[in-house]
């Protein structure tokens, strides 16, 4: 059931007043359903989700967040003004923050000190005011959060635990308590919170959470690679309490590939998005062999660099510019959506994994190796549904691109490109597909010279 056809808890319905009438949201535009209430969910291309996005963007820059992919999300939580959600569903109040154990840190909890928490139930810093009764407790708390500064008192991990994880929207074992979804939603999160979220959402079932294992980055990011293929393979990892890490990531323009280092959730976090001369020399070595590891779009850049990776720095260097040429990428796809070529752009889209699915026996999940895989051929409602999901949300990643300010101007900063731009734009007015495209990839090139240059 949609949001705007669920009926509201009461308690929800003095939520959106609250929110709709404060300060904090004065100039966020809405309006009111005939039954009196606050028209809370809307579309990105409505008249009013284009209202909506304006006043984001603003506010992003007021609070010097950067507008690119995720930063709506990030000034939801900033400024929201009591920073308790309440639940649509069953009307509970659950932080925007942070502040919630996942599942890993519960069991770690529970090893540790022989007690069970329920999810969402309580936050990270009442479970720290439960535990840490004693300098044995603590220092338990300190192993299980990593921490190695100097912790004398339960104050002392609560304010390290807040600038170290909850401030920093950490993912390594804490989780917020409703997913953030602005401009859609007025206050910016999704109108049920996580304690309902497994009930709202059939495709989060707990009984489908099991095997829910899609990477929707591969979509926001436009890569290649047999996503399905990959996913399934970061399921097996899931299965055993360990995290897949993309040995190129799909954020620096690298494939969704079924390759994968086996990491804990936590170092994964830490690594982020940036690679090691390790990572560098694998990814060679395993093109040496006929794989693709990098995306298309991606490879001018890549080709350009890779071997100039002598150590670490390097690498993370590579890994910087990598991912400046995807925002390129990403903000000159967004130009050629806005102006109308959306066909054009659906090409490079890898719509046709949707339709396979695959099993593995004998995975080992210290190497990411298995003994056989089989491939499967699916047709049907389910399959469908997943091509219109990826399109949706491919071209959703490319919404907030739209946003930037003089985008076409001071992104890339270079009138050579500029004019190579306006003449693809041109080539597609007329028509002239195969034209564009090989010119598509003359700005790529341009973008990899200029990068290159940063060396």
């Amino acid at each position: 059931m949609s949001e705007n056809k669920r009926k509201n808890h009461p308690e929800f319905t003095k939520y959106q007043e609250l929110i709709a009438n404060h300060q904090v949201y004065q100039g966020l535009h809405f309006s009111r359903n005939r039954s009196g209430s606050v028209r809370w969910v809307v579309t990105g291309k409505s008249e009013e989700g284009r209202q909506r996005k304006k006043w984001w963007v603003a506010k992003c820059k007021e609070l010097g967040i950067k507008v690119e992919a995720g930063a709506f999300a990030k000034a939801a939580v900033a400024l929201h003004p009591t920073k308790i959600h309440i639940c649509q569903i069953c009307g509970k109040g659950l932080s925007v923050e942070y502040v919630y154990p996942n599942k890993n840190l519960i069991n770690k909890l529970k090893l540790a000190f022989q007690v069970e928490y329920k999810a969402f139930d309580k936050d990270i810093f009442q479970i720290i005011d439960e535990l840490s009764t004693n300098e044995e407790a603590l220092k338990k708390l300190k192993v299980i959060f990593k921490s190695t500064d100097e912790i004398e008192n339960t104050e002392m991990l609560k304010d390290w635990l807040n600038e170290n994880h909850t401030k920093k929207s950490s993912k390594s074992f804490l989780s917020p308590g409703v997913m953030s979804n602005p401009p859609d939603r007025f206050d910016g999160f999704h109108s049920d919170g996580s304690c309902c979220r497994s009930e709202s959402d059939k495709g989060r079932h707990k009984e489908n959470l099991q095997r829910y294992g899609q990477d929707r980055r591969v979509y926001e990011n436009w890569a290649d690679g047999d996503w399905k293929q990959a996913d399934r393979l970061m399921s097996e990892f899931r299965k055993v309490g360990l995290s897949a890490d993309h040995i190129g990531p799909i954020s620096l323009g690298f494939c969704h590939r079924p390759k994968f280092h086996a990491l804990t959730k936590e170092k994964n976090s830490a690594k982020n998005n940036r690679m090691s001369l390790s990572d560098v020399r694998i990814l060679i070595a395993d093109e040496n062999n006929g794989e693709q590891v990098v995306s298309w779009h991606s490879k001018y850049i890549w080709d350009s660099l890779k071997n100039y990776v002598q150590n670490d720095p390097d690498a993370v260097k590579l890994s910087t510019l990598m991912r400046t040429n995807l925002h390129y990428v990403l903000t000159l796809f967004s130009i050629i959506d806005e102006l109308g070529f959306r066909e054009f752009l659906m090409q490079f889209l890898n719509l046709k994994y949707s339709f396979f699915d695959y099993k593995f026996e004998g995975f080992d999940p210290q190497t990411g190796k298995f003994k056989t895989l089989t491939r499967i051929e699916k047709r049907g409602k389910n399959q469908d549904n997943n091509t219109k999901r990826y399109v949706r949300i491919a071209f959703e990643s490319l919404e907030e691109y739209k946003s930037i300010t003089n985008r076409k101007v001071n992104l890339w900063n270079d009138p050579e490109i500029d004019v190579k731009v306006n003449k693809m734009l041109e080539l597609l007015k007329l028509g002239e597909k195969s034209e564009a495209e090989i010119e598509l990839h003359e700005i790529l090139k341009e973008f990899a010279k200029q990068l290159t240059q940063k060396w």
